[in-house]
């Protein structure tokens, strides 16, 4: 078992309880990042408020948290670029806001160095709406 900050109702910020959760395991193309830091966004208050993402369904618990950051401590089968130990930064749907995270290979990146945890666990927020905003006006494919 793990920790995660989730909520088990919706609710207003006193919903958001820690909570012991299934310790996820990177699956094929995949890799598991130990948290260190991750992003809390408008969404994210959606979302403790009762918000549904389509896809994930209406179950509790539901741990909020799109962006993250942290160090990769297991690799999924097929998922290359990274080593064990590598610090990085990612997206994922939903469950950033717990010990561990799995994501996409293809959703992380390396941390920059001189980048401090704690911008770097909400830094993708920033990039992706501002790409999802070039896509949307046709400026970006």
């Amino acid at each position: 078992m793990s920790k995660a900050a989730g909520i088990l109702a919706p609710g207003g910020p006193e919903a958001l309880k820690l909570i012991d959760v299934a310790e996820p395991q990177a699956g094929a193309g995949q890799v598991r990042v130990r948290v260190r830091a991750a992003g809390v966004q408008p969404f994210d208050i959606a979302v403790v408020q009762g918000f549904v993402l389509p896809g994930t369904g209406p179950g509790f618990p539901r741990i909020p948290g799109n962006e993250f950051a942290g160090v990769i401590d297991q690799i999924g089968d097929g998922a290359t670029g990274f080593a064990l130990g590598d610090e990085v930064l990612g997206f994922g749907m939903l469950n950033g806001c717990a010990e561990y995270v799995v994501a996409g290979a293809d959703q992380v990146t390396a941390k920059p160095a001189g980048m401090p945890w704690e911008v770097a666990g909400g830094f993708s927020a920033g990039a992706q709406t501002a790409h999802i905003a070039l896509t949307e006006v046709g400026a970006a494919q």
